[in-house]
């Protein structure tokens, strides 16, 4: 008997009746900007995350501009971030005027690998090398990178380190919390996070000048009311998002310990089939699993990795790659020469990963479904 086919999403958020409330009292209220509920939610995130300061704004990508042109970054600097990245990691210094050199990543946590960033740096002329502002690693999925050798090589070329954790909320790296390790940090809040505001973002850090000159700019830089002293931004978050935030931030351990679950069991039982190589764990502390990602063995199926995510619609199942090489999309066109042999890994990442359904809310026959259809699959087309 053929198997019942279902639908299974990438993601969704996890809400209950609380979120809803939270946001009504906010517009019954009518305090709709700039409230205490917003300031509370800073407050309790950085404890959270264990900084002294964290600026609400109301993206992740709008978090990276205000960091950015905070740490005086502009027109002619360069600003190195991983090649295999949302696209905001390295729009935002294109916007600001300054241009993103691209490294490739290393092939456990999918993070920029301080190895390539030490030959960027390297191949780079020295005019372009005394440009060189800052590094944005990525926490991809949840995942912490490996920030030892970068925080390294930041300080040997007094760079800036700017933690991109859009994804990886409560994930550590030796003990501590990732956004609140490097110089500043940034957070995102869409509905795939861990947490969720709808949009929004958070920015962290335990530099007192660099919290308030962030504060400043993401309130078009206004010093008093109507003063404005250099350019800035329209990025507040507004109270409603402020409210659910709260309630989200709640939930969070829970969150993460329900998405820990569902990726054990996939772990389980994808190792087995010998074709398929899944997410690493340095320790279970250092990954929330915002994505669950996982790379098809070249060579190990006679299908290859567009033709297994079409193979999973067809059963119902969500998947998708997240995310292709940044260094052949048009907007970064003029940003310098790259060549694919320049990004082995991202090339690899981009030919053969992808990400399966993972969310709270998800039901274990779900996961089973997710499972067998990935096994039907398999035993169809392994070689």
């Amino acid at each position: 008997m053929a198997k019942k086919k279902i639908k299974i999403n990438l993601a969704k958020p996890w809400f209950d009746r609380r979120e809803p409330e939270a946001a009504y009292r906010v517009v019954k209220s009518g305090y709709l900007i700039s409230g205490p509920l917003v300031e509370k939610f800073e407050r309790e995130f950085a404890k959270k995350i264990g900084v002294k300061y964290a600026i609400a704004v109301n993206s992740g990508s709008s978090a990276l501009l205000v960091v950015q042109q905070a740490l005086g970054i502009g027109r002619g600097d360069e600003v190195i971030v991983p090649n295999m990245t949302f696209i905001s990691t390295a729009s935002s210094s294109l916007y600001l005027g300054a241009r993103p050199v691209f490294a490739d990543i290393e092939m456990k946590t999918y993070g920029i690998d301080p190895e390539a960033i030490v030959k960027r740096i390297a191949n780079l002329p020295a005019s372009r090398r005394k440009k060189l502002k800052a590094i944005i690693p990525v926490h991809y999925a949840g995942q912490s990178c490996d920030l030892d050798p970068i925080l390294k090589i930041a300080r040997k070329h007094k760079l800036f380190v700017v933690e991109d954790a859009a994804e990886a909320h409560l994930a550590e790296y030796n003990g501590r919390k990732v956004g609140g390790i490097g110089d500043i940090g940034i957070f995102s809040f869409t509905p795939s996070k861990p947490m969720t505001t709808g949009e929004g973002g958070m920015i962290t850090t335990n530099n007192a000048e660099l919290a308030k000159k962030c504060k400043l700019i993401r309130n078009f830089y206004d010093i008093n009311k109507f003063q404005w002293h250099e350019f800035g931004f329209h990025f507040r978050m507004p109270e409603t998002m402020g409210a659910i935030g709260l309630v989200q931030l709640a939930k969070l351990e829970r969150a993460v310990a329900m998405r820990m679950s569902i990726a054990h069991r996939y772990t389980k039982e994808l190792n087995k089939l010998g074709c398929i190589v899944t997410p690493y764990e340095r320790t279970r502390k250092d990954i929330n699993f915002q994505l669950y990602t996982i790379m098809l063995i070249p060579g190990a199926l006679s299908i290859d990795r567009d033709k297994f995510i079409d193979e999973l619609g067809l059963r119902g199942v969500q998947a998708r790659l997240y995310y292709p090489c940044l260094h052949k999309q048009n907007v970064f066109k003029g940003m310098g020469r790259y060549n694919d042999n320049e990004f082995p890994n991202s090339i690899a990442f981009e030919k053969n990963a992808l990400s399966l359904p993972i969310y709270p809310g998800l039901k274990n026959k779900e996961v089973n479904y997710v499972i067998s259809s990935i096994q039907e699959i398999v035993k169809k087309y392994k070689t």
